[in-house]
C-alpha cells in the first residue's frame, strides 16, 4: 500500500475528521438529552459529567478545524472559491450551529451546576428543581437548531447547490442515486463514530461507577449500533452504484477492489463484528454488576471474572474501535492505493 499523500489530501482528510468529530459529538449530546431527561437525582446528573466534559472538547475542536481546514482547502483549489454560494451557505450554517450549540450546553451546564451545589450540600435524593433542569426545553430547541444546521451543512457538502461541474478532491455528483446513499453512509458514519465515542469516554473515565458503566454501553448499544447499520447500507448502495457488484456483492470488500474501498470496508465489517463483540461482553458486565448470573460463571477463568471486569475488555475494545474508525476515514478521505 503506497503512502504518499499529497498537502492537499491531508487537508481533506483532517476536515473530514473535523467534520466528523463536530457531527459525531452532536450525536452523543442527542444521547445524553434523552438519557438525562428522567433524571432527578444529582449523582446520575454528575454521572454523566464525563462523557459531557469529552463532548465538549471535541465538538469544539471539530467545529474549529471544519472551519479552518475547509476555508484552506478553498483557497489552495484552483477550481474552488471560497465566495462560493454552496461555500458561504456551509459557513451561515457553521455560525449558526456553533452559535446554537453553545447556547444549548450553557442551557444543560445549569443542571450539572445544581447538581454539583445538592451534593455539597449533602442532599442525594429527588429533586424536582434538577429534574426541571435537565429537561430544559430551551435547551432541547437549541440543540435540535444547531444538529439540523450541521445535517443541513452535511447535505450542502454534498450537492454543492450552484456549484460547477468540480473535480479532484470535491467531486460533484448531480445523480440523485449516488448523493442519496452518500449522504446515508456519511450520517450513519457519524452517529457511529458518536456513539462510540461517548461508550468509550464513559467507560474510560467510570473509574468502576456503575451509572457511567451503563452510560458507555448503552450509548455503544442505542447510538453506535444504529449508526453501523445505516453507514453499511449506504456504504452498499454507493459501492453497487460506482462498481459492477450486485447488491449483495458490494456489501463485502472484494480482492479487486480499490485500496481504499478494502481498507473503509474491512474497517466497517470488522469495526461491526468487534463492537458486537463489544456489547455481548458488556451485557455479561451489566449482569455481573447488578449481582445476576450466567452460564459463563461454570467457564474456567472468565467465570470469576467482575462484573467491571468485564466492562473493561468493553472499554478496550471502544478505544480500538474508535481509533480504527479514524484510521478509516483518513483512508477514504486521503484515497490511500
Amino acid at each position: 500500500m503506497t503512502l504518499a499523500v499529497t498537502f492537499t489530501s491531508w487537508l481533506l482528510a483532517l476536515h473530514l475528521l473535523s467534520a466528523f468529530a463536530l457531527a459525531g459529538s452532536m450525536a452523543l449530546f442527542w444521547y445524553l438529552i434523552v438519557a438525562s431527561r428522567s433524571v432527578d437525582t444529582p449523582g446520575a446528573t454528575v454521572a454523566m459529567g464525563p462523557m459531557t466534559n469529552v463532548g465538549t472538547t471535541v465538538v469544539r475542536a471539530g467545529g474549529l478545524g471544519t472551519l479552518v481546514f475547509g476555508i484552506w482547502l478553498a483557497i489552495r483549489l484552483d477550481h474552488v472559491q471560497v465566495w462560493s454560494g454552496w461555500i458561504i451557505i456551509a459557513i451561515v450554517l457553521w455560525v449558526i450551529a456553533v452559535g446554537a450549540g453553545s447556547r444549548s450546553g450553557a442551557e444543560y451546564e445549569r443542571a450539572m451546576k445544581k447538581a454539583d451545589e445538592l451534593e455539597a450540600a449533602g442532599q442525594t435524593g429527588p429533586n424536582p428543581e434538577l429534574l426541571a433542569l435537565n429537561r430544559t426545553s430551551r435547551g432541547l430547541w437549541l440543540h435540535a437548531i444547531a444538529t439540523t444546521a450541521v445535517f443541513l451543512m452535511l447535505i450542502d457538502m454534498i450537492w454543492k447547490p450552484g456549484a460547477s461541474e468540480v473535480v479532484g478532491v470535491f467531486p460533484r455528483a448531480k445523480d440523485f442515486s449516488i448523493n442519496f446513499p452518500l449522504l446515508v453512509h456519511i450520517t450513519g458514519a457519524m452517529i457511529l463514530v458518536g456513539g462510540v465515542l461517548g461508550g468509550a469516554a464513559a467507560l474510560l473515565l467510570a473509574r468502576g461507577d456503575a451509572r457511567r458503566l451503563k452510560l458507555g454501553y448503552y450509548s455503544l448499544l442505542f447510538v453506535a449500533l444504529p449508526g453501523l447499520i445505516v453507514t453499511k447500507i449506504g456504504a452498499t448502495m454507493i459501492w453497487h452504484k460506482e462498481s459492477t457488484h450486485s447488491l449483495v456483492g458490494a456489501a463485502f470488500p472484494h480482492s479487486n477492489d480499490p485500496r481504499w474501498i478494502e481498507v473503509g470496508g474491512t474497517a466497517l465489517d470488522g469495526g461491526g463484528a468487534l463492537l458486537v463483540g463489544a456489547l455481548i461482553v458488556g451485557w455479561f458486565g451489566l449482569r455481573r454488576l447488578d449481582g445476576m448470573t450466567d452460564f459463563l460463571a461454570k467457564v474456567p477463568v472468565v467465570g470469576k471474572w467482575t462484573g467491571a471486569t468485564y466492562l473493561k475488555l468493553t472499554t478496550i475494545i471502544s478505544v480500538v474501535l474508535l481509533a480504527g474508525y479514524v484510521a478509516a476515514i483518513w483512508a477514504m478521505s486521503t484515497k490511500v492505493s
